[in-house]
């Protein structure tokens, strides 16, 4: 696979130049030690030689060096925290393509939701899940825009709407050594919490204190008195420094404490900003032709400006601020200056300029790295295609409709996993077949198919085309002790849920895995054939699997908009062996008994 070629490529030269930047971090670290070491050297053979002044030339020039190689180790030292993490990137790439879900370590639990319409079911998080191998997101408010995505926050688009995210992850499908770039940047700035202090910083904008604005410009000129004592040679000169410095801490502590909070936050916010203004600048840089991405990438900056200058004059306010986080410092600092309140008045500027379009820009930021987990799809998918929608009106019957062909289950072995196709317009698809013959795993590739088709993201297929509707489950039951519910119960109440939306009379697709199994022949088939006419409506479409054979024969005779599908298997010397291909009609086979063979159960 093709892209599989470049990541693997791509993780080999960064590991190259990673051993390169270590053996030149390691000679540069040598380097500051010998002329830390020569400064000193310098200085003692200069005071012992009595050479005056000329002393201090050569331990001068040392320093000099010094800071040189340490400015030069600084900048190498990030390139070698970059380039780690471009190879963990990189690496992550391959995994998901190969469907390596042990190097995928994002799993995204936190956004489970119990009782959701299909999450569960579909596999939105987990282990190896649809979150596991998608989100490319490395920051809390993108990945929680993914997670809503998968969990239907964008059901309530229009075409156009979903047209556009389609185009921006498209774009972005072919940029893949900038969403390397961007994702090991986000990666630096650690931003896996949500920037809730930042947002509370950016509400806090003010009118500033008119004592607070004279105390800046006042408190400064203060210390003309001892410079004038000192050129007169007054007596009092020393002492009107000491007096001075009083002064100020009678300030700081009289004005300091009203931006305490609003200090404090400050260590907390700093990497954040300085990440965000990073992701920002990258996205600048990079030329888009999607309208939608254009928008995103202004990140609510007003007139012409970029949504990077607000985050890097944040981002300046937050490097004056942490001066003083020292005790000690923050005493030298405001006995000189009042400080904090220098502090308090840059941080209530930024917010009032600035506060309200820094929680557009986190906004944005969160839009387009969902929109880049969408474009994730396409880059791992062995083949994709960006689905069609059903052109009517939102809640017309006519969205009650899905056409895949070559559809795949994107969390399977790629290796393995086998295509089918399949049209639903208007109609309920009754799937008979063996157990382990692929009959679940279709109709979760359909639901998965329309969860990533509404986010905008490519499916794995080589087309859909579908209308808009609610996707509801009943797949994974499983009883509840503490709600004292049995498994049976527990389905009843999913189904019924189904059968409540129904009546809502809104386009829908649902998913039914073996439907009421916990009962015997009789009750199942009489409840299923109550389901199937309750939700034989013209403004939904379903799916439901079944080892049900009355029922098959039933709803032949009483319902006119059921269709029949079927898997089989085939069996030899060798055991049992399943082509996964769905087949029109219904299947009578069993592979019950040769099962219970195979374990020992004669």
């Amino acid at each position: 696979m093709q892209n599989k070629t470049f990541y693997s490529s791509a993780q080999a030269e960064y590991t190259k130049e990673l051993e390169s930047v270590r053996g030149r971090n390691h000679r540069l670290s040598l380097l500051r030690l010998l002329f830390f070491v020569l400064i000193i050297v310098t200085l003692i053979v200069g005071f012992k030689l009595k050479l005056g002044a000329l002393a201090y030339v050569a331990p001068v020039i040392m320093f000099s060096v010094f800071v040189m190689l340490c400015v030069k180790h600084g900048k190498s030292q990030r390139r070698e925290v970059h380039l780690v993490n471009l190879i963990d990137v990189s690496g992550r790439y391959v995994s998901r393509i190969d469907g390596n879900f042990r190097e995928l370590t994002d799993k995204g639990e936190e956004f489970e939701v119990p009782g959701h319409d299909y999450a569960g079911d579909l596999d939105a998080f987990g282990n190896v899940s649809l979150f596991a191998r998608f989100n490319v997101s490395a920051t809390a408010w993108g990945r929680d825009t993914f997670a809503r995505a998968l969990l239907g926050r964008t059901r309530g688009l229009t075409n156009s709407q979903i047209k556009a995210r389609q185009e921006a992850a498209k774009e972005f499908m072919a940029m893949r050594e900038m969403l390397m770039e961007y994702e090991a940047t986000a990666m630096e700035g650690k931003s896996k919490k949500m920037p809730s202090a930042l947002i509370e910083l950016s509400s806090s904008g003010k009118p500033f204190s008119k004592v607070h604005s004279i105390s800046l410009k006042l408190l400064p000129v203060l210390w003309l008195i001892p410079v004038v004592l000192f050129i007169v040679g007054n007596r009092f000169a020393s002492g009107s420094i000491l007096l001075v410095a009083i002064f100020n801490l009678i300030v700081w502590f009289l004005m300091g404490g009203a931006y305490g909070e609003m200090l404090k936050a400050v260590d907390g916010i700093t990497r954040q900003v300085t990440s965000i203004s990073n992701l920002y600048e990258i996205l600048e840089n990079t030329e888009v032709n999607s309208e939608r991405l254009k928008n995103l990438i202004k990140g609510g900056a007003k007139d012409d400006r970029k949504a990077s200058v607000g985050l890097q004059a944040l981002s300046k306010a937050c490097s004056y601020a942490r001066l003083r986080e020292q005790p000690i410092l923050a005493l030298i600092l405001n006995s000189i200056y009042p400080y904090d309140v220098l502090c308090g008045r840059k941080f209530n500027d930024w917010a009032l300029k600035y506060g309200e379009e820094l929680r557009t820009s986190i906004e944005c930021l969160g839009d387009i790295e969902c929109l880049m987990s969408c474009a994730c799809v396409g880059i791992v998918s062995k083949e994709y295609a960006f689905p069609e929608f059903v052109d009517c009106e939102m809640n017309s019957p006519k969205n009650a409709y899905f056409e895949g062909e070559n559809i795949t289950h994107p969390l399977i072995d790629p290796t393995k996993v086998v295509s089918n196709s399949i049209t639903l317009d208007g109609t309920t698809a009754l799937i008979t077949g063996s157990n382990m013959s692929g009959k679940t795993t279709l109709i979760r590739t359909v639901g998965i198919c329309s969860v990533l088709a509404y986010m905008g993201a490519p499916v794995p297929a080589t087309k859909v085309v579908l209308g808009r509707m609610r996707i509801m489950s009943s797949m994974r039951i499983v009883d509840s002790i503490e709600e004292q519910m049995s498994t049976f119960r527990a389905e009843l109440v999913r189904i019924a849920g189904i059968v409540k939306a129904a009546d809502e009379k809104m386009p829908m697709l649902y998913l039914i895995d073996e439907i009421f199994r916990g009962t015997n022949s009789k009750d199942r088939t009489d409840g299923a054939m109550t389901v199937l006419t309750k939700l034989g409506q013209p403004y939904i479409i379903g799916m439901m699997t079944t080892h049900d054979y009355a029922l098959c024969d039933m709803s032949k005779t009483q319902l006119a908009n059921i269709v029949y599908y079927h898997f089989s298997e085939k069996y030899d010397d060798e055991g049992i062996s399943f082509d996964y291909k769905l087949q029109k009609g219904i299947s009578m086979e069993s592979n019950a008994a040769f099962l219970m063979r195979l374990v020992g159960i004669k």
